[in-house]
């Protein structure tokens, strides 16, 4: 969540009777210039113009391109609808006048005024001159457009982190998407693992009791991530980590965030030295059980967040539980688990509606996947691989989606190896790599698909493979077949917010970079034995299942008893909200910035009208209003444009 989110601007007290018009007559001048454009300064005072003269014309009329003000509103005449008339020619205001000249008066106004332009009804635009500014402090999500409009869009603040689990070494690595650099690691068990967690550092079993295995990692919505504990005959457990510092907790109290840091700036964190904190990590947010010892949490993705929420919660399959268990974001206790028709899950990855797909590597079964729907209670089984025309083996390894909901599966030891599913249609499709192998992990960008190829024949045989293949979504085919330069054997495989595309290389200890524009690599050490076929950069989940953004800002009413009490009687938002789209209001309200920290927030109001008197409000009597803009798109395609904000409000007593 957002912490201490501050006011992008505090504008001006919103104050009944302002005159914003300029100087009345009467009002002593030295010259002309500082009259209204419709007077003139006749020994020292401004007083109307007598000889029918209009200001800024030559004897001939002409204005020879000067701005002409005929009714000193401040607009030239070009571009005021009605330069007679100083009430005219704006934009519309709560005054029963048709400020903006279209046969209409106070439209879209009264509404937000409490259904009456009463004269106390005061309304101010936002951003105001200096247009939104968005930052990591009242933002997430969204940019400025080219033309000045917030809309959905990932700042460098929050996106571009990739989080790879290494296996052997019981540690998360955080790297950097644009530069490939290491920024932190931490254990994958926090110092409040609870009871029957192996040690971080142990190597990982197989066979037997002996170490955490980390395998899968998941990024939110918040771009905070997850990482799924194995524990071979062990508890299993999942550890969230933050991705930014204002989200961790100072548990020690020292005034620091005692947290893994590339101290020395050389792009790796070094677990020997003081860049590395371990289990004590105040950017470790917490480590929880998931289902009975020797369940096997593999499974790992996140759920679209639900309407009062800016978080979705964690989803996590166990292959010998045999569950899809919920668990609360916050703090990781388990909400509810799940039967999910006696699969075996693997990997899992959440749509666009919500629903949390699984699929099965049990490798005895055509029904090999299946959803948990958005309330979190009944799963629904996909219809089965067809016979005809498919391998007779399915070992399901990566999954992914796409921007049509269609859900992508590679399967280690099948030819043709690549599945896609469309939910819509409830068919199969097929499609095969030109140099065979062992896929393992899969991503999705817009127009791509990018496999993971680990060995160079099919079911883990033959010489460890340097490739990732490219496919078209659109109809399958082969693209191109990119060599890693140095890497070998690649299981995971993500796509980031920069564009690029990783490749996790457990042969070589390495994750490697790859430029899709120029071809270029770089490749850079991670842990002992990487290991993740899951959405490790969040890319899928942020653009493909429900790309969302908030925007807050802080308006001041009447001052502290100089006028008395402040009521917030709505908005209205002007904005362009495309099908699939929407964009909602939430706020809250208080007399000091503390309280208004300590509110709730009160929503959602839709736009472009809100109400704030009427449902889920009304809202309480408060001098200070904090607005947070939530943008929602369920299509990548579009996405909602918020140009300004009308908020509306009265003094109730003095």
């Amino acid at each position: 969540m957002l912490r201490a989110l501050a006011s992008i601007s505090l504008l001006s007290s919103l104050v009944a009777g302002c005159d914003c018009g300029g100087d009345p007559p009467g009002d002593a001048c030295e010259s002309s210039t500082d009259c209204r454009s419709t007077q003139e300064c006749i020994d020292g005072t401004c007083v109307a113009r007598t000889d029918g003269a209009r200001p800024g014309l030559d004897a001939s009329g002409d204005s020879g391109g000067a701005c002409v003000d005929f009714d000193g509103d401040g607009r030239c005449s070009d571009v005021d609808c009605d330069d007679m008339d100083e009430t005219r020619g704006g934009p519309e205001r709560c005054d029963g006048v048709d400020n903006d000249c279209d046969t209409r008066t106070d439209e879209g106004l009264v509404e937000i005024c409490g259904g009456s332009c009463s004269p106390s009804c005061d309304v101010e635009t936002i951003p105001g001159a200096g247009g939104w500014m968005p930052d990591g402090t009242n933002s997430e999500g969204v940019i400025v457009d080219p033309s000045g409009a917030l809309t959905l869009g990932r700042t460098e603040a929050t996106s571009f982190s990739v989080w790879v689990a290494n296996m052997d070494d019981g540690t998360v690595s955080k790297m950097d998407s644009r530069t490939n650099r290491e920024l932190a690691r931490y254990p994958t068990v926090g110092a409040t693992a609870p009871a029957g967690s192996r040690p971080w550092n142990e190597m990982c079993a197989w066979t037997r009791t002996g170490g955490n295995c980390p395998s899968r990692t998941a990024v939110d919505q918040n771009f905070d991530a997850y990482v799924a504990n194995r524990a071979f005959y062990a508890q299993g457990t999942v550890t969230k980590v933050a991705n930014r510092e204002e989200d961790c907790v100072d548990r020690n109290a020292n005034g620091v965030i005692d947290t893994s840091r590339d101290l020395n700036g050389d792009g790796t964190i070094d677990i020997a030295t003081a860049e590395f904190v371990g289990v004590e990590d105040e950017c470790i947010l917490w480590t929880t059980a998931v289902g009975a010892d020797n369940a096997w949490p593999r499974a790992l993705a996140i759920g679209v967040a639900p309407p009062d929420a800016l978080v979705g919660d964690v989803w996590v399959g166990t292959f010998e539980g045999r569950q899809a268990c919920r668990l609360s974001p916050v703090d990781g206790s388990t909400i509810n688990c799940v039967a999910i028709n006696n699969l075996q899950p693997y990997g899992a990855v959440s749509d666009s509606m919500g629903r949390i797909w699984f699929v099965d590597r049990s490798g005895a079964r055509r029904d090999i996947l299946g959803y948990v729907d958005a309330g979190g209670t009944t799963f629904t089984p996909a219809a089965p691989v067809p016979d005809a025309g498919f391998p007779p083996n399915l070992q399901a390894y990566g999954i992914t989606v796409d921007a049509d909901g269609r859900i992508y599966i590679a399967s280690s030891a099948s030819d043709p190896p690549i599945l896609r599913y469309d939910p819509a249609t409830m068919t199969w499709e097929s499609a095969t790599l030109p140099l065979g192998g062992t896929p393992r992990g899969v991503a999705a960008d817009e127009m791509y698909l990018w496999v993971g190829i680990s060995h160079e024949s099919q079911a883990f045989t033959g010489a460890l493979s340097d490739r990732v293949e490219q496919l078209r979504l659109s109809d399958l085919s082969h693209v191109a077949t990119h060599r890693i330069p140095t890497g070998r054997q690649p299981v995971g495989v993500g796509v980031s917010f920069d564009g690029s595309v990783w490749a996790i290389c457990q042969g070589t200890n390495s994750a490697s970079r790859l430029d899709p524009m120029t071809g270029a690599w770089i490749e850079h050490g991670v842990g002992l034995h990487p290991y993740t076929y899951s959405d490790f950069i969040g890319f899928g989940l942020n653009v493909f299942a429900e790309p969302r953004g908030r925007y807050r800002f802080r308006q001041t009413g009447c001052e502290a008893g100089e006028f008395g009490s402040q009521r917030w009687l709505g908005a209205r938002v002007n904005a362009e909200i495309p099908a699939s789209t929407e964009v909602t209001l939430w706020v809250r309200v208080g007399n000091t910035p503390e309280e208004v920290e300590a509110a709730t927030f009160i929503g959602p109001f839709p736009a472009p009208i809100a109400n704030f008197a009427g449902p889920p409000g009304p809202i309480p009597q408060g001098r200070i209003i904090e607005v947070e803009i939530r943008l929602v798109t369920m299509d990548r395609r579009v996405a909602p444009r918020v140009m300004s904000i009308e908020l509306a409000g009265e003094c109730t007593g003095s």
